[in-house]
């Protein structure tokens, strides 16, 4: 079922990502080699592939068609069918932005960012998941973007030392990162109850 599941998920809005994201970081990667300039690149590269990717989490066939596949199988291999492409698309764009760092700059704190990354891609597809299991109409997908640009946001009205966009050698990046990794299984664990079985 791999094969049909591969042709009925929306590549565009993921393409339009990878293109986006690839585009964004050009000036990092071409003529300002600085840590600051790498690191929002990557940061928002990572949030145009999570929006790209949650397109394919909504199933437009799911109150018609039924099938002898269950709904969690189906869901997983969306989410893997487009979640494997951004996560390979963000790696070669930090590969990218570690080569183009001058050897006098300090290193990219690959880590870190890969976290951020993680994060910022399952939120859209945890977004988008949600969604899905309340309807799957054309205005359904969308709802994943919607949650990553809602949670953005909401970042920019904490306080200074609170933020998790601090930038490598700041005071705060250790203790903000520990915040990056306590998000990752909250939004693992809604992904899998949003995947579950239709009731």
């Amino acid at each position: 079922m791999l094969a049909p599941l591969i042709r009925a998920v929306p590549g565009l809005p993921l393409l339009a990502a990878i293109a986006l994201a690839a585009t964004g970081m050009l000036p990092a990667l071409l003529g300002a080699a600085v840590p600051a300039a790498q690191v929002w690149g990557l940061r928002i590269a990572a949030l145009l592939l999570g929006a790209g990717a949650s397109f394919a989490m909504v199933d437009p066939m799911a109150p018609v068609t039924v099938t002898a596949t269950p709904r969690w199988l189906r869901q997983w291999l969306r989410f893997t069918i487009v979640a494997v492409p951004a996560g390979l698309v963000w790696a070669g764009l930090c590969l990218l932005a570690v080569a183009a760092m001058p050897l006098d700059r300090p290193p990219l704190p690959v880590a870190g960012l890969a976290i951020e990354a993680a994060v910022c891609v399952l939120g859209g597809l945890t977004g988008a998941a949600v969604a899905s299991r309340a309807g799957s109409s054309a205005t359904t997908a969308p709802a994943g973007p919607a949650f990553q640009a809602a949670l953005v946001v909401a970042t920019f009205f904490l306080p200074g030392r609170w933020s998790p966009w601090a930038l490598p050698g700041a005071a705060t990046w250790t203790a903000v990162h520990l915040g990056w990794w306590a998000a990752l299984p909250v939004l693992v664990a809604v992904l899998a109850a949003a995947n579950r079985e239709a009731r």
